[in-house]
């Protein structure tokens, strides 16, 4: 069974508030697998999860941070 037959995406949000909003680039290496983390809503973290074991990650945004686009987690 596809995961995306289980369930359709909501028809009502805005898919284009989501495409503007900043990502990062993080290779989780449980999984060898890349993937985007997207900045929150409220700008003050990236959070999001490893798609193949749903290990989580969150960043913090903040002064004195990096310029760093592309993370590994290990």
């Amino acid at each position: 069974m596809d995961f995306y037959d289980i369930e359709k995406p909501d028809q009502t949000q805005n898919t284009s508030d989501f495409r503007n909003r900043p990502y990062v680039g993080v290779y989780f290496e449980c999984c060898d697998v890349y993937t985007r983390i997207y900045r929150s809503v409220d700008g003050k973290k990236y959070t999001g999860f490893c798609p193949r074991c749903f290990r989580r990650i969150k960043m913090k945004v903040g002064p004195g941070g990096t310029s760093s686009r592309m993370f590994r987690a290990k």
